[in-house]
């Protein structure tokens, strides 16, 4: 028998949507938090789902937050102001990492690492590629907390990872080995096995490995080379997350991705010059197109 509990979705982001709808299923108690109270409908597989929205949480819950990384702390900083919240579990998602992680988050903060992909299609969640998720702390929790039979129902398979940090590598690594690429050749992540040359690749997932390493993880960079051209391919159709923000003017996260390699490697005293490059190569190209985008003014030609 399912155990009924009350949890909060952050946001109206697709993942977090999706999550919602699968949770509303388990005829799990779930509210969403959004900048406006009231009510706000989800439109998944030809159904509409409602769910009660508020600003703050109103109840002890367990706080579900797929969030883009420089959300983060804002969130965090917002939650804390929160009575409920000390009473609340958080379960954060988000790609990339923070350099000051073990500041922010709290002993019974847990994190969902997915390679589920979502996206929205006019009011529409589409669940756009299925994969699989893990669910671990970074201070090494070795129980399971109690939610975990419910995310496991919602978006199967969900493997329990005691140290979360191995896997959050990997992803941050097939990340920085994909998403920058697609902003700067404007492509499809199929396109990118012609694009980008294996030298290049190796360059970036060694740089990653020599940091991972500084942080006590063993990664091995022709395994994550692997990975990424077999997510490549098995997404060849789709657009990465940072060239869909691209697109559309959104913040990017490539200060979390292979700025972060870039910067953390900086701080531990010595450089990731292949990693450097591609985050001053997207950023220049986000700059580029925010100020080509800019109306011109009423006398301009």
């Amino acid at each position: 028998m399912t155990t009924k509990r009350q949890w909060c979705v952050v946001g109206q982001g697709a993942l977090g949507s999706l999550m919602a709808v699968h949770l509303a299923k388990q005829q799990q108690r779930v509210t969403l938090k959004l900048r406006h109270a009231g009510s706000c409908d989800i439109r998944f597989a030809d159904h509409t789902w409602s769910f009660d929205a508020v600003q703050e949480i109103q109840q002890p819950s367990i706080i579900f937050a797929a969030v883009k990384a420089y959300q983060v702390a804002p969130l965090l900083v917002e939650l804390q102001s929160q009575p409920a919240f000390q009473e609340s579990i958080l379960v954060l998602s988000y790609n990339g990492m923070l350099t000051n992680e073990a500041e922010l988050l709290r002993p019974n903060d847990w994190h969902w690492v997915t390679t589920h992909g979502a996206y929205r299609e006019g009011n529409e969640v589409v669940h756009g590629g299925h994969g699989q998720s893990w669910l671990g702390s970074l201070h090494g929790q070795t129980a399971k907390p109690d939610f975990f039979a419910d995310l496991e129902q919602a978006l199967p398979p969900l493997h329990w990872q005691a140290d979360i940090r191995q896997r959050r590598w990997q992803k941050l690594a097939i990340n920085c080995l994909i998403n920058p690429y697609t902003v700067i050749h404007q492509c499809r992540n199929g396109e990118l096995a012609h694009l980008v040359t294996r030298q290049e690749w190796q360059d970036v997932a060694q740089e990653i490995t020599r940091l991972a390493a500084h942080d006590r993880v063993q990664l091995n960079a022709d395994d994550l080379l692997q990975q990424a051209q077999q997510v490549v391919k098995q997404t060849a159709r789709n657009r990465s997350s940072m060239l869909q923000d691209y697109l559309h003017q959104r913040p990017l996260e490539i200060d979390y991705l292979n700025g972060f390699v870039a910067a953390a490697s900086t701080a531990a005293g010595w450089s990731a010059p292949a990693n450097e490059r591609l985050c001053e190569q997207v950023q220049s190209l986000s700059s580029m197109k925010s100020i080509t985008s800019r109306p011109k003014p009423d006398n301009a030609e």
